[in-house]
């Protein structure tokens, strides 16, 4: 354990910079970009606190690849904005900001991430795995911790989790009391670990399954792709469905099951990206909030704003003036 709290920060529109930076952070990987080059920007700020480190990572492109196994690290996201396609041998996540997930450490995992900002918790597998011996005591515990990929087990699972990690980044990190006080880290980490073992599916929980599913059916995959293509359209549920082959009540409950929002919840945060970019590109004398947010079907302009500062936590006329 580190004798004082290390942080470290890095912003930058060089992608091989950027790349270097995640591959030393969150491990191996390769990938593509796709977008010009010329819009690449990627920032990155994160708190060691030793076996343990939070941090918020940026990105602003497309980004298609695969993450080789994490091993001796567990990490844990909640993506605040973009959206994302995961994939490891047994299971598939689809979601968007708000989504909290965990990832498996053995696997190689495929990834998809659409301009995102995501907080993340990366904490060493061997802390956690004796944290849980002295938790659950020695003779539940397993000799080697294993983690799906995939949600937490619940939503309010899920809420406990994004407000602790909100704790930690914040109050703790910022909290100068916390340099070289190996007894407040000690308890920090305690907290983390009894919270995520009961917040993601995990080999220390009674009925654990090898490994979970969490597979998006086809006509989630389709009704996301539809969406996507005709943002700008005027779309219902029943449009929605169509195009995914599936009647309107089945699609909800598909997407309640691997996304745990509905479809036109996910159309809206589609809109807002597309309204979003828009406004980052757009030249501020002959554009107005107003006029692109009704372009992305928000009549109300102040509903807009509201939803738009809860995304990307800043005022769409901040983006606008760039």
């Amino acid at each position: 354990m580190p004798e004082s709290l290390m942080r470290a920060q890095i912003t930058t529109a060089d992608a091989d910079v950027a790349h270097g930076w995640l591959r030393d952070a969150y491990g191996d990987h390769e990938v593509t970009i796709s977008g010009r080059p010329t819009d690449f920007r990627f920032a990155h700020s994160m708190a060691d606190f030793g076996s343990f480190t939070v941090g918020v990572a940026r990105h602003s492109m497309v980004l298609q690849g695969s993450w080789e196994p994490l091993d001796d690290v567990l990490l844990f996201s909640h993506l605040l904005s973009g959206r994302f396609v995961l994939r490891s041998p047994s299971s598939e996540v689809v979601g968007g900001p708000g989504d909290v997930l965990s990832y498996d450490p053995d696997a190689r995992t495929d990834v998809e991430w659409h301009d995102f900002r995501m907080a993340q918790l990366r904490i060493q597998r061997s802390a956690v795995e004796r944290a849980a011996a002295e938790m659950l005591g020695e003779d539940r515990a397993t000799p080697r911790l294993a983690f799906d990929l995939g949600r937490p087990l619940s939503e309010a699972k899920g809420v406990h989790w994004k407000r602790l990690m909100q704790y930690v980044s914040g109050d703790v990190a910022r909290n100068p009391g916390v340099n070289g006080n190996p007894l407040v880290v000690r308890h920090v980490q305690r907290l983390i670990v009894a919270t995520l073992l009961e917040t993601f599916p995990n080999s220390s929980q009674a009925g654990y399954r090898t490994k979970t599913q969490y597979a998006a059916p086809d006509a989630v995959r389709r009704a996301i792709a539809f969406m996507e293509e005709h943002a700008g359209e005027d779309l219902d549920l029943t449009t929605i469905a169509d195009a995914a082959h599936v009647g309107p009540r089945a699609l909800q409950r598909a997407f309640r099951r691997s996304m745990d929002q509905t479809p036109l919840g996910f159309l809206r945060s589609v809109r807002l990206d597309r309204a979003h970019d828009e406004l980052r590109a757009a030249d501020p004398a002959g554009t107005t909030v107003g006029a692109v947010a009704a372009r992305w079907g928000f009549g109300h302009p102040g509903r807009f704003a509201a939803d738009y500062r809860t995304r990307f936590e800043r005022s769409p006329s901040d983006t606008l003036r760039g």
